[in-house]
């Protein structure tokens, strides 16, 4: 018995696909094939037939806008490789902004950050407070201690990468001016005083460089 095996041709669809895109993306080379198309149909019709050249020019058309289509698939993956090699060997990254950042940081910093961090620094100030309490004051008890609703703000001028010697650093500029801190200390005076005083922190402004 014998079996017949049909071989099918492979055409690869998405190659066309995408030839087919680059033909619509280059309407002057379409606007150029109609006319051409119909002129040749014409003297076909009316004056002599060539019907063996038709297909012939439009294959070669075909070939030439294929080869041009690939040269620029070509230009396209050099350009590409050589700015990742360039971005790869600069010591500097370009300058980014952080609107994005800053933006994050507003959602989260109300109903996440501002808790943790004031219960955190809260502690920090109350140990502190203890270790290098003065001989004018017999005691000293932080009452409330809270960073307000505005968070500070992250890269304004941009942040970017830099190279020294084989350790990379990330360059951010760090501004924080609000006026919403609500931060209430109570001391107590030693004698001969014997008063009770209290400190009020309402406003805090800090400027610096991050780099990390």
């Amino acid at each position: 018995m014998v079996r017949r095996i049909k071989r099918k041709g492979f055409i690869n669809t998405e190659a066309a696909r995408e030839f087919f895109n680059h033909l619509v993306a280059e309407r002057h080379s379409l606007l150029l094939l109609v006319p051409l198309v119909l002129a040749f149909w014409a003297i076909e019709r009316w004056v002599f037939a060539f019907s063996n050249w038709v297909p012939l020019v439009v294959a070669v058309w075909a070939s030439l806008q294929y080869g041009s289509y690939q040269r620029a698939i070509l230009a396209e993956d050099l350009t590409r490789k050589w700015k990742q090699n360039v971005f790869n060997a600069s010591t500097i990254t370009p300058l980014e902004h952080c609107q994005w950042l800053n933006k994050l940081l507003s959602e989260i910093w109300l109903n996440f950050m501002n808790k943790k961090l004031s219960l955190r620094f809260s502690s920090m100030v109350e140990k502190r407070l203890r270790q290098r309490r003065s001989r004018l004051i017999e005691n000293i008890q932080l009452l409330e201690f809270s960073l307000g609703s505005c968070p500070p703000l992250l890269g304004l001028n941009g942040t970017c990468w830099s190279q020294s010697g084989e350790q990379k650093i990330l360059r951010l500029d760090f501004t924080w001016d609000t006026s919403e801190l609500s931060i209430l200390l109570q001391a107590k005076l030693s004698k001969p005083f014997n008063r009770t005083a209290r400190i009020v922190v309402n406003s805090l402004c800090i400027k610096g460089d991050f780099q990390v």
